[in-house]
């Protein structure tokens, strides 16, 4: 299975030079055409990753904060949709997102505590400063203010995310929603047609701008790979995506320890994207337990939007086109920068890789661990089908079986399902052959209750038809020849 994937990161925009959604849009439509003739040559992509930082976000002394949050998540809103439009006929599932430290409200985050003053007792600052560097603490140091803040409302925390929530729920039209309760902070999205999955984490467990500290919450974390594991997924290609970072230099605390990824390993994941660093990267983590050579290869994107205060010296923005050959185990990452100066209206162009020095760099894919059983898809969907059968899902049901109407177990809800829809034209049309006496009852009476001439002619001529004595379909075939007579 072939197929590429958009990953982008860190949209939060340079609130000086706003690059319009529409205008964006054309800039990579335009980078998009140029692919057929690169070298190489460029796929289009089929999925689109947004690795965090969907917003630039907030601060405390903004004026009117909740109202710009809103308009920031607006803007992106109307990107992210568009985007789905123009490059994935609309379907809003081909596009997955998670929140970076930038999408978390900083006023709500004050809104959860207070500020406590130095205390001029040095035991009482020592008891402080020993509670600061302590697991899971709810105090926080305010380098601007320099004063400690404690967390004292969890809930009201925890809400920090609330704006990212609506903006998740709202772009998914209802059918995804977002929990403000960090243990269920992760989401899984499965791609069968790609046999391809993902799992999008949050890692800003404990975050904010007093805490720059990336985190996944455990049981997030250990529940996602539960599902993973799950057999609906096995052979199928598994990847996971997060915003931080995963390295940090000496007195670098804004990183996300890379311990986790040996539990991702271990569940089957080859691949993670993230964003945060603001550069393109792509580089190999191999487990550190177990005989198994299993490895994830990790993809940082650049930024799409950030102004020049929020970049590396030397470093553009950018994005990047993964290629994925899990019939091979082989995949390859495209790096894309601006390669002009104009902050409003950007012109992408190839970026460069030091490992490879040029524009993509080549990588392998850690086999799935479990095989995929040749009659697992249909039973699966079988399973599916029935309940929605279940709960009289008439035109679903059809949808779903349709790709394997002629299993013998799906033909019959198939049919029956089709029964119950009444739509003559509907049955006509999924049962043009019919495979049984009983099937060419049911179309020889709904051509009966139609005008398609052509279509009963036809169905006469069926051999199935011709030769059958049953009394019903004689009948039938008596009333369709009369009817339809030349």
């Amino acid at each position: 299975m072939k197929f590429s994937i958009l990953h982008i990161s860190d949209l939060h925009q340079n609130l000086k030079d706003e690059i319009l959604p529409e205008v964006l849009l054309d800039t990579i439509a335009n980078d998009f055409e140029r692919y057929s003739y690169g070298d190489p040559i460029i796929p289009l992509p089929d999925l689109c990753v947004v690795s965090g930082d969907i917003v630039y976000g907030v601060g405390p002394t903004t004026k009117n904060s909740a109202g710009e949050l809103e308009r920031q998540y607006n803007q992106a809103y109307d990107f992210l949709v568009s985007l789905c439009d123009r490059f994935f006929a609309g379907d809003r599932d081909r596009l997955i997102v998670l929140p970076g430290n930038h999408d978390i409200d900083y006023p709500a985050v004050v809104g959860s505590g207070s500020f406590l003053p130095v205390p001029r007792n040095a035991a009482s600052k020592s008891s402080l400063v020993a509670e600061l560097f302590s697991p899971n603490s709810d105090l926080r140091w305010s380098w601007s203010k320099l004063e400690f803040f404690r967390v004292t409302d969890q809930a009201a925390y925890d809400g920090r995310l609330q704006q990212f929530a609506k903006f998740y729920e709202r772009f998914y039209s209802g059918l995804r929603s977002y929990p403000l309760d960090p243990s269920s902070q992760f989401d899984i999205f499965d791609f069968p047609d790609l046999s391809f999955s993902l799992a999008a984490f949050n890692s800003c467990y404990r975050n904010d701008p007093m805490n720059r500290v990336g985190a996944i919450h455990p049981r997030a974390l250990m529940e996602a790979c539960r599902q993973l594991r799950s057999p609906s997924r096995a052979g199928w290609c598994l990847a996971s995506s997060w915003h931080h970072d995963i390295a940090g230099g000496v007195g670098h605390e804004d990183f996300l320890d890379s311990g986790f990824i040996q539990h991702l390993i271990d569940a089957g994941v080859t691949i993670g994207f993230h964003g945060h660093q603001h550069r393109t990267d792509c580089f190999d983590q191999r487990n550190r337990l177990g005989d198994a050579p299993r490895k994830m290869t990790v993809i940082a994107a650049g930024t799409l939007c950030a102004g020049p205060t929020n970049l590396s010296p030397g470093i553009p923005r950018g994005f990047n086109i993964v290629e994925i050959d899990s019939s091979t185990a082989k995949g390859r990452v495209h790096s894309r920068q601006m390669i002009n100066q104009l902050q409003s209206l950007p012109i992408w162009g190839p970026g460069l890789f030091v490992d490879s020095n040029k524009s993509f760099l080549d990588f392998d894919l850690s086999p799935p661990i479990q095989i995929r059983p040749s009659a697992l898809d249909v039973q699966l969907i079988l399973e599916q089908a029935s309940d929605l059968f279940g709960h009289q899902k008439w035109k679903e049901v059809v949808e779903l079986l349709e790709p394997i109407a002629q299993h013998p177990t799906a033909r019959r809800f198939y049919v029956e399902a089709l029964v119950e829809l009444g739509d003559n034209a509907l049955m006509i049309d999924h049962l043009r052959e019919p495979s049984s006496t009983a099937e060419a009852v049911i179309v020889g009476a709904a051509l009966l209750e139609s005008d398609l001439r052509h279509e009963a002619q036809r169905f006469l001529g069926l051999e199935i038809v011709a030769v059958q004595s049953d009394p019903n379909l004689n009948e039938i075939k008596m009333r369709l020849s009369r009817r339809f007579a030349k």
